[in-house]
């Protein structure tokens, strides 16, 4: 009777493994304390294990702060005469964000807030207020270590609004921070209560050394706690962090090619089978990645004829076929990565994928994604910044806004300042910025009332040729002399480009 044994032989090494990235779900509160639905300390780690969600949080950090901030007055500068008042202002909210953080310029302690709310849905700005009550300085907060109570009773508070004075009734919440065992409390910034950062309780008696101090918080949602974009693509991180981690085996362990062993007529000999063991239990290393394998086997005797028992076969049939040629789950990895990609919105070329661009298609990228993504967020923040977190400086002149870039086209400017430089529709101020863009300095306004009517519409009415102030007669001075050789020249080279 002929016999036929089936055996399995896999490596009994232990491979290296990440730790586990599942998201623990601890939601619910204890006492006044609300615990998060997904540990922040998980969400850190996994955004880090992430092959590009780094980058995206880089972008947004860049792009919505890391311009810095510039100053505008509320009204129309250009309809308003500046009066000592609105200058008096200005200056003001210049020393207030030069002085509001010590150690790195504020537009890092809104970055570094803007790269703790996309890791974790939660940005915390530690809020000092000097001797007057006012804002002065803001620290930024770990979010793992930040716990949220529930909303209190309505508080009246008064706000200021351009000037106006408006009461509401309003909720707050309080903040611990704990760490390695020591606890401090914190207001939500605008609670005009007093309270205590050693208890956590409110009231007139305490000390102003004991009073707590505020936090601002930066949150992605409307529930106590904040959720970062890309929680919906958890899934594809942890899958994707898997396959990275499959693929980094492979240089590891070796390059094992699952095989089956067709043995006909025959058995292995224990040693063959000994062998097998101990070749598939050390392949590990690429060191080890190419061996050489004896395989003996041992005729049947019994239940098969005399011609049969010279017919023993070994067959080794390779299962390498289901294996990648590169890397496993390449594609699953490459829609894995563009899924969390979409979380944020953004292009190839925000997150150092540009090969498949060309000018053209980037600067439309750049454009869509400066429209549709950087400058809402930017406006977002600068309504908490003006609203929130500078209402108490009753500023009624000026705002902060958030710079951004530059992603106008030199080219099609030119173009069109040369046509209407043509048909009589720019002024020498009109072109003062752009001037000062391409001299690589600040350059002022003209306070000639001449200096913003076209030069083409006052050659017109002087019947004189460009330019006006070089024509016989004129009396300049040598300062505006030289500011107008240097506009016909900017002037003259932009329409040379388009040539």
């Amino acid at each position: 009777m002929r016999r036929v044994n089936a055996r399995v032989i896999k490596s009994t090494s232990v491979s290296k493994s990440s730790s586990s990235t599942a998201i623990k779900d601890d939601s619910g509160s204890v006492g006044d304390l609300i615990y998060p639905l997904y540990r922040p300390v998980d969400l850190i780690e996994m955004s880090k294990e992430s092959t590009v969600i780094p980058q995206c949080i880089d972008a947004y950090k860049q792009n919505i702060a890391g311009f810095g901030f510039g100053l505008q007055y509320k009204e129309d500068d250009t309809k308003v005469d500046e009066t000592s008042e609105m200058k008096a202002e200005w200056e003001r909210v210049k020393d207030i964000l030069q002085f509001f953080n010590f150690d790195k310029p504020f537009k890092d302690v809104w970055a570094e807030a803007i790269m703790h709310r996309e890791q974790t849905g939660n940005g915390y700005i530690e809020i000092i207020r000097d001797g007057t009550g006012l804002p002065a300085e803001a620290e930024n907060m770990e979010p793992e270590y930040v716990k949220v109570s529930k909303l209190g009773d309505p508080v009246e508070v008064t706000m200021w609004r351009n000037g106006k004075q408006f009461k509401r009734k309003k909720k707050f919440r309080r903040y611990l921070q704990k760490i390695n065992g020591l606890k401090v409390w914190f207001k939500a910034f605008g609670d005009p209560r007093k309270m205590s950062w050693k208890t956590g309780q409110y009231g007139e008696g305490i000390p102003p050394e004991e009073e707590a101090n505020e936090i601002l918080h930066l949150k992605i949602g409307s529930g106590a706690y904040g959720e970062p974009r890309w929680i919906s693509q958890s899934p594809h991180m942890s899958g994707s962090r898997k396959a990275e981690i499959l693929n980094l085996n492979y240089f590891d362990q070796g390059r094992h090619v699952p095989m089956a062993i067709l043995v006909k007529n025959g058995l292995l000999t224990d040693e063959s089978v000994k062998q097998l063991e101990e070749y598939a239990s050390n392949l590990n290393g690429v060191d080890h990645a190419h061996k050489w394998l004896v395989l003996e086997v041992e005729g049947l005797d019994e239940g098969i004829t005399e011609d049969e028992k010279t017919k023993v076969d070994i067959e080794m049939k390779s299962l390498a076929d289901i294996l990648q040629g590169d890397a496993l789950f390449q594609t699953y990895d490459d829609n894995s990565r563009m899924k969390q990609q979409s979380a944020f919105r953004l292009p190839d070329i925000f997150v150092g994928r540009s090969r498949d661009f060309n000018r053209a298609t980037a600067d439309k990228a750049r454009e869509i994604t400066e429209e549709q993504v950087f400058q809402p967020e930017r406006e977002s923040l600068a309504f908490i910044l003006n609203n929130v977190l500078l209402e108490p400086y009753n500023l009624q002149h000026v705002e902060v806004f958030f710079e951004g870039p530059d992603i106008s086209d030199s080219e099609d400017k030119a173009k069109l300042l040369t046509v209407y430089n043509q048909i009589g529709g720019v002024s020498p101020n009109d072109v003062r910025d752009d001037v000062g863009k391409i001299l690589g300095k600040t350059v002022e306004a003209f306070e000639d009332e001449g200096a913003n009517i076209p030069l083409s519409l006052r050659q017109q009415q002087t019947g004189n040729t460009f330019p006006i102030a070089l024509q016989k007669g004129a009396s300049p001075s040598s300062e505006i002399v030289h500011v107008l050789k240097d506009l016909r020249d900017v002037l003259e080279g932009m329409g040379h480009g388009t040539n």
